[in-house]
């Protein structure tokens, strides 16, 4: 599906703010590393969406989001660092220890980027963009609707325990979070979801209500929202698998049977996303896509310390000084 080399520059009007600028680097790093080593991804959720409606950044968007089939997501964690251009850092739970996130983010190592949310368990890393898992997921609703609700609890765990002091604003609700994770460490809870997760999408191959029909992305942010039909990626059609009481049937959509993706220009270069964008974007913002939110409703990720031009690597030797200082 991806061939070697950096695609070719497409003009565009219009301007980035420095941030995305960085954000921008970091994609064009990822997508060369996929071509090379022939992996497939797509963007996702916000990314998509600005590729369609704006051909680039969403103005107010400050993060890029991409998802993988799991098997290549796998491919992904398992090279070297040599892989990656110089300058740029995949974190993972697995390769270190203190990634407060069950998902890859790619990061760049020059600058520093600290999330207010995540500012609690003392992370301290670049800018980045996140790369997620897409597994296999139920062809059945309340099956989605469980695991949804499974995995929603796990992620919230996560949250209390790594968040700054106050985030979880409702008293009972920090009270009782905090009693249920406060003798465990991040990185179990890190880790706990990650299985949870990949057993999920691994069921396919002994349940029949379980199938390769659809792809997930449950450590996103939309939840059962984010398991849509495979054929939306990919384009090819696959045969689903009924329980007895399970009427329903898939969707199909006219494409070649080994399966593709689309290239999709953004900020003047092409990345890759699901071939049925209007689909995928439905299901995760309703049929109104194209229409803007309101000024109000425009969220980001607020940060406690951005520094595009410093490395986060020196932040954490100031903050080991100082640490020894006070021994």
């Amino acid at each position: 599906m991806m061939s070697g080399g950096v695609p070719e520059k497409i003009e565009r009007n219009g301007s980035m703010t420095e941030l995305q600028e960085k954000i921008l680097e970091i994609m064009k790093a990822f997508d060369s590393v996929c071509r090379e080593h022939h992996l497939r991804y797509y963007m996702l959720g916000g990314t998509m969406l600005g590729a369609v409606r704006h051909k680039g950044f969403i103005p107010w968007d400050d993060d890029a989001d991409f998802g993988l089939p799991r098997k290549e997501y796998e491919q992904l964690l398992r090279l070297p660092e040599e892989a990656f251009p110089e300058g740029y850092k995949l974190r993972h739970f697995s390769k270190e220890a203190g990634v407060p996130y069950a998902f890859i983010r790619l990061e760049d190592e020059r600058t520093t980027y600290v999330e207010t949310r995540r500012s609690g368990t003392g992370y301290v890393g670049g800018v980045y963009i996140d790369i997620f898992p897409l597994d296999g997921d139920a062809n059945v609703l309340p099956l989605r609707i469980w695991k949804e609700l499974r995995v929603k609890f796990k992620k919230k765990l996560l949250y209390a325990h790594i968040a700054e002091k106050g985030a979880v604003r409702n008293p009972v609700k920090r009270f009782v979070m905090k009693r249920i994770t406060g003798y465990t460490e991040s990185d179990v809870l890190v880790r706990n979801l990650d299985t949870l997760v990949r057993n999920y999408g691994e069921r396919k191959e002994k349940l029949p209500q379980w199938g390769d029909a659809r792809y997930s992305n449950y450590l996103g942010h939309w939840g059962r929202r984010e398991s849509v039909p495979r054929s939306v990626f990919d384009g090819e059609i696959r045969q689903r698998k009924y329980l007895a009481f399970d009427f329903r049937r898939g969707e199909k959509i006219e494409a070649s049977p080994e399966g593709r993706s689309s290239e999709y220009e953004f900020e003047g270069y092409r990345f890759f996303g699901p071939v049925d964008n209007a689909a995928y974007l439905t299901a995760l913002y309703g049929s109104d896509y194209m229409i803007p939110p309101a000024n109000d409703a425009r969220g980001g990720h607020p940060a406690t310390v951005i520094e595009l031009e410093r490395s986060y690597h020196e932040i954490e030797k100031e903050n080991q000084e100082d640490e020894t200082n006070e021994l």
